[in-house]
């Protein structure tokens, strides 16, 4: 049999140049003097530490503080000072409790307390208006004068109908409240009267409100108080109309 010799089975190593070996030497050194990044081998420098960066966000308008009216305003917005309200007509008022006096009307006319209701104090030339749980509302009137051959009666009863405007004697009378007949015509609450000049509005004997007596026997207000009563809507509400003397004040 023959044999064959034995071939070398060693293949010829593979020969590496060295500028191959130069670039990847001064590659892994380049990477790993990089902070934050892991070296060839995959371990981390001693001591390095990972930070992240941050992405810079769109910068936004600061709220804003209004001098005129201290309150935060959104960004963009404009600040519209409060208005101040304007001071509302002066109206005398007392406490939230009955006086002795209504106290003595109630008892006179056995009212019930626990509902409103006006009393015209004709010696005062006051009318005083109760509605619980509010301050007594006290309102300067005029009423009928006696020395003319006028007067309001005393009386006890309902407010009635809304007549609004009306006019009589030559003027006219806003807000007109409708109380009862006496003396050939109409007793009723209104606003002072007046006369239109060139479409003004010309009020007479303003200043007996409170005062003196002036009217023909209606119950005269002054013009604000004539519309707030309309406001107040007084129809069905019991009023008393007190004579002169009646409770000795």
């Amino acid at each position: 049999m023959t044999s064959e010799s034995p071939r070398n089975s060693k293949k010829p190593g593979r020969i590496i140049s060295l500028p191959v070996i130069m670039l990847a030497v001064l590659a892994t050194l380049a990477l790993g003097a990089r902070p934050g990044l892991a070296s060839l081998g995959g371990a981390r420098p001693a001591g390095a530490t990972v930070t992240p960066t941050r992405t810079p966000r769109p910068s936004t308008p600061a709220a804003r503080v209004s001098l005129a009216d201290p309150k935060i305003v959104a960004p963009g917005a404009t600040s519209t000072p409060t208005a101040t309200p304007a001071p509302a007509p002066a109206a005398e008022a007392n406490s939230t409790a009955l006086t002795p006096f209504l106290q003595a009307v109630v008892a006179r006319y056995q009212m019930d307390a626990a509902r409103r209701f006006i009393v015209v104090d004709t010696d005062r030339q006051r009318m005083l208006i109760w509605d619980p749980g509010r301050p007594i509302r006290e309102i300067p009137v005029s009423t009928g004068d006696e020395a003319r051959g006028f007067r309001t009666p005393a009386w006890y009863g309902l407010i009635g109908k809304y007549w609004g405007t009306f006019q009589a004697f030559g003027t006219y009378a806003d807000e007109g409240w409708y109380l009862f007949d006496a003396m050939g015509g109409s007793i009723l609450i209104h606003s002072a009267p007046y006369l239109l000049v060139e479409g003004a509005k010309v009020y007479e004997n303003l200043d007996a409100l409170g005062n003196y007596p002036a009217s023909r026997g209606c119950i005269r207000l002054r013009p604000e108080d004539a519309r707030w009563l309309t406001e107040w809507q007084p129809q069905g509400t019991p009023i008393v109309i007190l004579p002169p003397a009646a409770l000795g004040h």
